[in-house]
């Protein structure tokens, strides 16, 4: 009966059915526990009609990537071609990568993030170029919004890494029955992005403790004679503060 329905549908309709039926079953079970012959039965059909649509699995990984490409880069290059100041093009970027890409497909980018390695050596190369592609974007508008004067003068390749980063491990504790909608969470995501995360005082300024020295950058690191010297010494002070408060007890 399913044999028969998959048949009746149009070849391109057949092709993705093949492509979504697949990437659930490496969402559910891994690509490497899952055969071509679980998909064949998955569909309803025969493995040999399989091979009518592709060659092996993967093949069929490659498609499921290009697919997920596809995806990422379907709004992206609008969102950074628009007349709109790079401020808003990175909020427009990270509201489409979080509802549109991550959370919309879900399974696919699980897939997407997991599976990588199991890609043969032609395929892995051309992925990596296109996921770099998408760094190249995004550190573009952030260095535009550095020479505008409306972002931090940070390291843009730092803070693309730090966005896709966030936007990215979705695809591990999402989940459609949580408290936050997307759209939730994209619009906390870009205020924790574009305020930070300390409180600021009634000037609006934020103060920033200097990060504290540690003990061994005191210690010259080749005198070995010099640093067994003054951790002898921390260590009496130490013990003569414990007695103390020995004594005391």
């Amino acid at each position: 009966m399913a044999q028969r329905a998959f048949r009746t549908l149009d070849k391109s309709v057949r092709r993705q059915r093949i492509v979504d039926t697949a990437v659930e079953l490496f969402h559910r079970k891994g690509y490497r526990a899952t055969t071509l012959d679980d998909l064949a039965q998955e569909l309803g059909i025969t493995k040999a009609a399989l091979y009518h649509y592709v060659e092996s699995k993967e093949e069929l990984l490659f498609i499921i990537y290009t697919q997920a490409l596809q995806s990422i880069f379907k709004e992206t290059y609008r969102i950074a071609a628009m007349d709109f100041p790079p401020d808003e093009k990175l909020r427009r970027i990270i509201q489409n990568h979080i509802v549109n890409i991550i959370v919309r497909e879900q399974p696919l980018f699980f897939v997407f993030f997991t599976e990588e390695n199991q890609l043969p050596e032609k395929y892995y190369g051309m992925v990596r170029e296109k996921k770099k592609e998408y760094d190249r974007i995004l550190r573009e508008i952030i260095q535009e919004g550095i020479n505008r004067g409306l972002f931090h003068e940070d390291d843009p390749r730092l803070l693309g890494y730090a966005i896709v980063g966030m936007c990215n491990w979705l695809y591990k504790w999402y989940r459609p029955d949580g408290p936050d909608s997307p759209d939730e969470i994209a619009d906390q995501f870009i205020r924790i992005l574009e305020r930070g995360y300390l409180r600021s005082d009634e000037s609006g300024s934020v103060a920033i403790p200097p990060r504290q020295k540690p003990f061994t950058s005191e210690i010259p690191r080749d005198d070995v004679a010099l640093t067994l010297k003054r951790l002898k010494e921390r260590c009496r002070e130490m013990m003569e503060l414990l007695d103390a408060l020995e004594r005391k007890r």
